[in-house]
């Protein structure tokens, strides 16, 4: 009788554990509490049909789609961490999570407040309730509550909330979370810049809120009553293009990348410009892969500009990694971004983790103070918000 094969393959808590250190070298983590909590917690139980080096991997990881378009993933174990350590949890804390995902997070958020603590996930989408219910059961964090319900209303049953942390983008906040959030609480959100999001925690004193670190993220936008602008369509060749304006622009973007381009530009920059040009106003586009592309990890997508000019429609986009464009068509789109790129250099802009951003609720009696030089002032629905980017 012949001895048993024996697997080379690492088991879970190998895997586990080198991620964890993985995210040590990197200097993402830096709270030992928080570093504990991943070392804990099984994130391949919340992952069951995922190849195990990947439920370990430093990658988003995709659930779930709706009409060819991702809805919901296992966000990437680095922005988890960032934004837990912006939390700032402590143990018998009462928390709010918008977006139940997988429940991982919300595994993650138990193991910080203890058995002494509260923690809340709220989802929109029953399915994806149900499995982060599921697992978080089999993952042994049955005293997490898991709720479906529009998620831009909060949950003010638990409420008020010493910590509310949204795991979805969105462009404003709105008044549920302010309400049911505690007086010196914090407000961690991914908030869309105009450009891309930067994962923001705000803290809630006298009648506004006032951003305390800021990270730059990327997440899947807010579903319900508060939804993104944002809209998908196909282009063909694999590619999608997201804009506010995607009906409008899908037929003169596609044109522009069935031609070759037209020149690859290099300019000395940070990626800090990139959240910058949200703020100047510029069109932004975003181009990704489409559903019969994509796999268990989360793709890259590129942000862009597109525009208009006297010699025909432009569009630039920002390759893989700073500092280059790929530009087709005219040359609006270029000019655009090398003059803001130029005005970056030129003046003492500091980078998005140094922003300072102050949010007030319309209709407060305290409303915004006079605007300070180097400040960008972006009226939303439900808050107004000044973003300091000046030393």
């Amino acid at each position: 009788m012949s001895a048993p094969i024996e697997s080379n393959r690492p088991a879970p808590d190998e895997l586990r554990q080198a991620l964890v250190e993985k995210l040590r070298r990197d200097g993402v983590l830096r709270d030992e509490a928080v570093e504990r909590a991943l070392r804990t917690v099984p994130r391949h139980l919340f992952l069951p049909d995922a190849p195990l080096e990947d439920a370990y991997s430093d990658n988003a990881i995709l659930t779930h789609e709706e009409d060819g378009m991702p809805i919901s993933s296992a966000s990437q174990p680095a922005i988890v961490a960032i934004m837990l350590q912006q939390l700032g949890i402590e143990p018998g804390m009462r928390i709010l999570e918008v977006g139940a995902g997988t429940g991982y997070n919300a595994a993650l958020l138990a193991e910080l407040t203890g058995p002494t603590g509260h923690v809340t996930t709220i989802d929109i989408g029953e399915e994806i309730a149900a499995e982060a219910r599921e697992h978080l059961d089999l993952a042994g964090y049955g005293r997490v509550r898991v709720i479906v319900a529009d998620g831009a209303s909060g949950w003010p049953e638990d409420a008020p909330y010493d910590r509310i942390e949204l795991t979805v983008g969105a462009t404003d906040i709105t008044p549920a979370w302010y309400e049911q959030l505690a007086e010196g609480g914090l407000l961690t959100l991914p908030l869309w810049l105009g450009m891309s999001d930067a994962s923001v925690a705000f803290r809630k004193r006298g009648g506004a809120l006032y951003s305390e670190s800021l990270a730059p993220c990327g997440f899947m936008r807010l579903r319900g009553s508060e939804k993104s602008a944002v809209r998908w369509i196909a282009l063909g060749n694999g590619m999608t293009l997201g804009s506010d304006e995607a009906e409008r622009l899908a037929e003169p973007i596609k044109a522009l990348l069935a031609a070759h381009p037209r020149r690859k530009l290099h300019f000395k920059t940070d990626p800090s410009l990139v959240h910058w040009l949200g703020l100047r106003g510029l069109r932004l586009v975003i181009i990704g892969p489409d559903a019969h592309r994509r796999s268990f990890v989360r793709p890259r997508i590129r942000y862009g500009v597109y525009a208009e000019g006297a010699d025909g429609p432009s569009l630039c986009v920002f390759a893989a990694r700073l500092p280059m464009l790929v530009s087709f068509g005219g040359r609006a789109a270029e000019r655009q971004i090398v003059d803001v790129a130029e005005q970056w250099q030129a003046t003492r802009r500091i980078p998005l983790e140094q922003w300072r951003i102050t949010a007030w609720p319309h209709g407060t009696e305290m409303g915004p103070p006079p605007l300070q030089a180097g400040t960008y002032r972006q009226v939303r629905r439900y808050f107004t918000y000044d973003i300091a980017v000046e030393s």
